[in-house]
């Protein structure tokens, strides 16, 4: 039923109302019984109908909410799925990088694990990750030694640290870092080898990314901020 259907049985109460209304006073005063129980009949009709234009209308309603409810949860559940897809293939591909031996007896925290309080994590090539301490300006590369991820002073030791952006592979971190020279602040370019634990300073971020392309990098040539990093990979 359109809403002019509704507007008009809407109108036609509100004047079949009146006119019982009217139809009343005369019954009480005049008595007229028969033009009031007329007046009566038409109202109780009108009202039947539009009681039952309401439940259609409540009906529709209610089916378009849980329509909505339910797309939206289908949304969010497809979405989820993608995410959680994404963050595997991410995984699988980071162990790639790690002997079979190795992989076999990582615990599955290592991955999972985005940190607590007032610190955060940014899993990589076991057994490195980036670790942020109080903000995601600076962060350093640590060495996961063993033990519980969430004893950060016990569990790991710091490989590079002032670290303020980077891009990575199964291979190798790409990072740019503060460092202090004659009490000024200056930014330096690095490659650190996961497998060796090698590390090279470049002057520029073109020769570290042309350096990195000698060595068969897969990654991005971009690097990125600690955060932008943070939640592409926890996203």
């Amino acid at each position: 039923m359109s809403l002019v259907a509704y507007i008009i049985i809407f109108a036609f109460a509100a004047v079949t109302l009146l006119i019982l209304l009217v139809s009343l006073v005369n019954y009480l005063i005049f008595s007229r019984k028969k033009q009031f129980y007329q007046t009566l009949i038409a109202f109780g009709v009108t009202a039947a109908i539009m009681l039952g234009s309401g439940i259609m209308v409540g009906v529709k309603t209610c089916n378009f909410v849980f329509s909505q409810l339910s797309k939206t949860k289908t949304q969010v559940e497809s979405k989820v799925k993608e995410r959680t897809e994404q963050r595997r293939k991410k995984i699988s591909y980071l162990l790639s990088g790690v002997p079979d031996a190795v992989s076999s007896k990582i615990n599955a925290d290592f991955y999972e694990f985005c940190g607590q309080k007032d610190w955060w994590r940014i899993p990589l090539v076991y057994p490195y990750h980036m670790i942020m301490v109080d903000d995601f300006y600076l962060g350093s590369l640590e060495k996961f030694k063993g033990g519980a991820l969430k004893e950060l002073r016990d569990s790991s030791t710091a490989a590079i640290t002032f670290i303020t952006r980077i891009a990575f592979d199964r291979k190798m971190l790409l990072f740019q870092r503060n460092v202090e020279l004659n009490n000024s602040e200056k930014q330096e370019w690095g490659i650190f080898e996961f497998k060796t634990g090698q590390c090279i300073i470049f002057p520029s971020e073109n020769a570290m990314f042309k350096a990195a392309l000698d060595k068969d990098y897969e990654g991005e040539l971009k690097l990125h901020s600690l955060l932008y990093q943070y939640r592409d990979f926890f996203r």
